[in-house]
């Protein structure tokens, strides 16, 4: 096998709100799309504001067939969980700073797959569309959120030479969405015409672990006829944090004593922070749990809280990255012991809910044969 890197875009700028509709015609197998994307926060500040919340959709389509669809929380989330690696994360609060974040879109099961990869010359107009909204968390201002006209994004397709094209990968698409309450149960219809490699959900409300929200998970066939799982969420979470351990990523944020931080892990937060130079104060955490950390910050040789802001660089190490829980079906690597959902004339999801307003969503990754 030979490998190659195709630049399909270099710190292209989007629009603060629109779509970025791209041809791809690349000829050669795909392993993956390395995407990134950078902005620049205003002249003050840009509080808990991530590059994560303004890429909100990311699509691979063939005219009006959808051939992979998550948006970018989502997709950082794969990818870790996946490898066992972290993306390429780098947010910040800091007055001017430029945040970046990097991810694979892997269509097979790891980078340079020769089982598993797309092939796009087997579709008619393969197009990669990136929705962005700048202002998705707060509007775009010069001083406290992402400044206008600073999104960029790069695309590198990585190819693979000398390689059989398969005529199959790994699909993923975002299934449903929705606002939890604060019980009861939410049934979700999943489709049954390919086989499942990985169910992932998502359920993010500050102040609540995920398992907090979903407290139950059961995947069912045909009424009950076959029961895949019914689990508790914190033990399928407990399951997934022995597999894949902590993410680890670099996060500079801006504050003063006594505010609460928001993390993009949600649970086993282990986060050190660091004062910038000639800040002589003592720094510490009250607590740290549920997508939250509290800040302490004292003036040195005093009793007195510092209320000023303070350029902040933390290691950020956690579980449960933006929130998100996987379930695996069969070992990983090995095709053939994935689930094959294709007997069943129905698959039902049923999430029992615990707390209310969190943003949930679930993701399937199945294989595609074309």
């Amino acid at each position: 096998m030979r490998t190659r890197d195709a630049v399909v875009e270099y710190q292209k700028t989007l629009d603060d709100t629109g779509t970025l509709i791209k041809d791809l015609n690349l000829v050669d197998p795909v392993s993956a799309l390395y995407l990134e994307f950078e902005a620049v926060n205003g002249t003050t500040s840009n509080i808990e504001n991530f590059i994560s919340d303004v890429i909100t959709k990311i699509e691979l389509v063939d005219g009006s067939d959808v051939l992979y669809s998550v948006n970018q929380s989502q997709l950082e989330a794969l990818y870790f969980y996946k490898t066992k690696q972290p993306p390429v994360l780098f947010p910040s609060e800091w007055a001017s700073g430029t945040q970046r974040h990097g991810v694979y879109l892997l269509f097979g099961r790891h980078l340079w797959d020769p089982e598993y990869h797309l092939n796009l010359q087997a579709f008619r107009n393969p197009q990669l569309k990136i929705t962005s909204n700048l202002a998705a968390v707060r509007a775009v201002a010069a001083d406290t959120a992402f400044a206008t006209g600073t999104l960029k994004a790069t695309i590198v397709a990585k190819l693979m030479e000398d390689v059989p094209a398969v005529g199959k990968y790994l699909m993923t698409k975002e299934i449903d969405s929705f606002t939890s309450a604060a019980s009861g149960e939410k049934r979700i219809d999943l489709p049954t015409d390919r086989p499942y490699r990985m169910l992932m959900l998502r359920a993010y409300v500050a102040g609540s672990d995920i398992d907090e929200v979903l407290t139950d998970v059961k995947l069912t066939f045909d009424t009950d006829k076959f029961v895949a799982f019914n689990r508790k969420g914190k033990q399928l979470d407990a399951e997934e944090f022995a597999r894949s351990g902590r993410v680890e990523f670099k996060h500079d944020i801006l504050r003063a004593h006594g505010e609460t931080v928001r993390l993009l892990v949600n649970k086993e937060p282990v986060c050190t922070p660091f004062l910038g130079v000639g800040v002589n104060d003592v720094l510490a955490t009250s607590w740290q749990w549920s997508s939250q950390l509290y800040l302490n910050l004292f003036v040195a040789n005093t009793a007195a809280n510092d209320t000023a802001a303070r350029n902040i660089t933390m290691r950020e190490k956690g579980h449960a990255l933006h929130a998100t829980l996987p379930v695996w079906f069969g070992r990983p690597e090995d095709g053939s012991s994935w689930f094959d959902p294709k007997p069943y004339s129905k698959a039902e999801l049923v999430l029992t809910q615990g707390v209310a307003s969190a943003v949930c969503q679930v993701a399937l990754e199945q294989v595609r044969t074309y």
